[in-house]
C-alpha cells in the first residue's frame, strides 16, 4: 500500500473534525461554544504542517492541510459573525 493513501485518509479524518462543528453552528446561528484562540492555534498549527508538506512535496499533507486551514478559518469567520450579531 503507498503511504500517500495513509497520509490522505489520516489527514481527511482530521480535516473532517471540522465539518460537524460548521454545520451546527449554521444550523443553531451561534458560536458561542467555539473558542476564538483554539481556531487560531488550529489555523496556525495546519498551516505550518501546509509549509512542511510543501517543502516536502508531500501531497496527501498539502491537500489535507489545506483543507484543515480552510476549514479553521470559515470556523473564524461564523465566530466573529455570530458574536458581532449577538452584540
Amino acid at each position: 500500500m503507498d503511504i500517500e493513501i495513509i497520509g490522505f485518509i489520516a489527514g481527511g479524518l482530521s480535516s473532517a473534525l471540522f465539518v460537524p462543528q460548521i454545520i451546527k453552528i449554521v444550523k443553531e446561528k451561534s458560536a458561542e461554544e467555539i473558542s476564538l484562540i483554539t481556531c487560531i492555534i488550529g489555523v496556525l498549527s495546519s498551516g505550518l504542517w501546509l509549509w512542511f508538506g510543501i517543502g516536502k512535496d508531500h501531497i496527501s499533507m498539502i491537500v489535507t492541510n489545506s483543507i484543515s486551514v480552510v476549514a479553521t478559518m470559515i470556523l473564524i469567520i461564523l465566530k466573529l459573525i455570530y458574536n458581532k450579531e449577538k452584540n
